[in-house]
């Protein structure tokens, strides 16, 4: 699976420690983690307004292609907010992560808050990031994937059924491969 990790380029030197620690827990379990922490503010503030642009443009289709996404919230910043806020649009799942007792802290409290279908929030500690991921990704595991139910005509099922096991494939892997490229 692959997961993305959004997070505050002010806050990169202050929650340098988390942000990696979130990123070693991810790839010590086998995913592949899209993040932007290669991109530092002291990079990003000589360039012009576009080409700054065009760097979050690309890091955000890159979060597109993400099962799901964490957003390390510790810091308020705008760049965040945009950045769930068209994750959202996108039917992202998000999981939320705040450091408890963080400066700035605007995170719920208690140890876990959720109110938004595929949108959570967790509050950890450096003790307990390791555990707030497992439980995080168990949760949403079952949000990355949405079922659709469809009818078929009776002779156009049977055609479905001998071409998908003439590709040797499921009936819906087969109908998703063909949605997905009909939509490119």
């Amino acid at each position: 699976m692959k997961i993305g990790l959004l997070t505050s380029h002010r806050a990169q030197k202050q929650y340098e420690r988390e942000y990696g620690a979130i990123i070693d827990q991810l790839v010590k379990r086998g995913f592949e983690v899209v993040h932007s922490l290669q991109t530092t503010l002291e990079h990003l503030e000589p360039l012009s307004y576009a080409e700054r642009e065009a760097i979050f443009l690309k890091f955000y289709q890159e979060l597109e292609d993400c099962e799901l996404v964490f957003v390390e919230l510790s810091m308020q910043s705008v760049q965040l907010g945009y950045g769930m806020s068209y994750l959202r649009s996108k039917g992202k799942p998000i999981v939320v992560l705040s450091l408890k007792n963080a400066l700035n802290d605007l995170s719920p409290k208690g140890t876990f808050f959720s109110n938004i279908e595929n949108m959570m929030a967790y509050e950890y500690t450096p003790e307990t990031i390791s555990s707030v991921l497992t439980e995080a990704i168990e949760y949403m595991a079952a949000k990355v994937d949405k079922r659709f139910t469809m009818v078929f005509p009776a002779s156009l099922y049977a055609q479905l059924e001998e071409t998908a096991k003439q590709k040797k494939l499921p009936k819906a892997v087969y109908i998703r491969q063909l949605i997905e490229q009909s939509l490119k």
